[in-house]
């Protein structure tokens, strides 16, 4: 991950002007650790999560993409799978269904933020290393990536919502994971050590018996030591797990093999089609 410091002092600049139309040397102590703590959690938010989904929270997946040549709304999923998923990830963050967060929107308006900032679990969620795993069959966006950014925020808020000021993030994309543990570099130390990982895209690719063996081998250390460490991992697969076509232990492990079959891990499925 790279280094915030310089992010995180673009942001107090930005909230120093923003919330309190001051020069940052003018702030009081409390309004000066007031920007630090938003600043840090922006620079995190904007150095790990993909930046075109930055921004987004709970309230904008309803399974409409936006076509970005017209601003038009797409359906991407039907209103069930839509609001399974929903569900789910309320349930993961806040241990609240989404019909019951609806209602408190009803009643807290605006002050819905401040609720949910309050009845956030993610702490839990870290302690016990929760596993998540979002899948979908399609080639086009359906909203795998924004609910694992959503879920990343939420790891991310608690430094400003609970202090919790020591946990690390990180996220990569399958394919680059895969290079790192080939190299051994650097970067696979982080990607191994940090709290909280999503490891994105992850595909089917077809692989000879040889390339299999190879990348089972390397893989299964990583997945099996931060499954026994209780790190939760965000998986985020471009295909549907529910295939029985595939062979996944022997596709992808023993290490992710597990955590898609553990109670701790909470499964949410995008995809249309299901394999009998």
């Amino acid at each position: 991950m790279e280094n915030i410091e310089k992010i995180k002092k673009k942001y107090k600049k930005f909230f120093s002007e923003s919330y309190y139309n001051k020069q940052e040397e003018e702030l009081t102590e409390f309004e000066s650790y007031e920007c630090s703590l938003l600043s840090e959690l922006w620079a995190y938010v904007y150095s790990i999560v993909p930046e075109e989904h930055g921004d987004y929270t709970i309230f904008d997946f309803d399974g409409y993409i936006v076509n970005k040549s017209d601003k038009s709304r797409i359906s991407a999923l039907s209103p069930d799978i839509a609001l399974a998923a929903k569900d789910s990830i309320c349930k993961y963050c806040w241990n609240m269904s989404w019909e019951d967060i609806q209602e408190k929107y009803s009643n807290e308006g605006d002050n819905i933020t401040a609720f949910l900032r309050k009845r956030s679990v993610m702490n839990l969620r870290h302690r016990k290393g929760n596993n998540i795993v979002i899948y979908g069959a399609s080639s086009k966006p359906i909203g795998r990536t924004m609910l694992a950014s959503i879920v990343m925020k939420e790891a991310i808020r608690l430094r400003v919502t609970h202090h919790v000021r020591g946990q690390t993030y990180d996220w990569i994309d399958f394919p680059k994971l895969l290079d790192a543990i080939d190299k051994d570099n650097m970067e696979l130390a982080d990607y191994r050590s940090c709290d909280w990982l999503v490891v994105d895209n992850i595909d089917k690719k077809i692989r000879g018996a040889k390339q299999i063996t190879y990348l089972v081998d390397r893989i299964d250390p990583f997945f099996i030591d931060r499954y026994r460490n209780k790190q939760p991992t965000i998986l985020v697969f471009k295909f549907d797990l529910r295939d029985k076509s595939l062979d996944l232990e022997k596709t992808f492990g023993l290490g992710i093999s597990r955590i898609l079959s553990s109670k701790r891990t909470c499964k949410i499925s995008l995809s249309e089609n299901f394999w009998k």
